[in-house]
């Protein structure tokens, strides 16, 4: 092997350690669809200002349909719901659903969420 030969095999091998991604941290789910969709939290104002996630609207379930476009104006925006136990945020998905929201989850309670890793 010549001088020019190992000149570009070590370059090669330098390269290929280089570009090694660093080891990422793991993400759950719940984490990554936090901040790829709308978070809205259907319970009341009183409640949410007891406590919400970190990017997460209030549009209590009574208002959703009237205000929905505050936070989603575009019927395929993923849309999650959340409120204390899922029980309001079923009720609001059924009601985006009948007005044409095409990617709407019930992710069940606030507390719940916390457990899973959500801020």
């Amino acid at each position: 092997m010549n001088i020019k030969q190992l000149i570009t095999a070590a370059l090669i091998a330098s390269a290929a350690f280089a570009t090694q991604a660093a080891p990422q941290k793991p993400v759950s789910a719940a984490q990554t669809a936090q901040h790829s969709a709308v978070w809205i939290d259907v319970r009341s104002e009183q409640e949410f200002s007891e406590g919400h996630l970190h990017n997460a609207v209030n549009i209590p379930v009574d208002q959703i349909v009237r205000r929905i476009y505050e936070a989603a104006p575009d019927k395929d925006t993923p849309v999650n719901l959340y409120c204390r136990s899922g029980r309001r945020a079923e009720a609001a998905l059924q009601e985006l659903k009948k007005a044409g929201y095409t990617n709407v989850a019930n992710h069940g309670g606030y507390e719940d969420l916390l457990k899973k890793g959500m801020k």
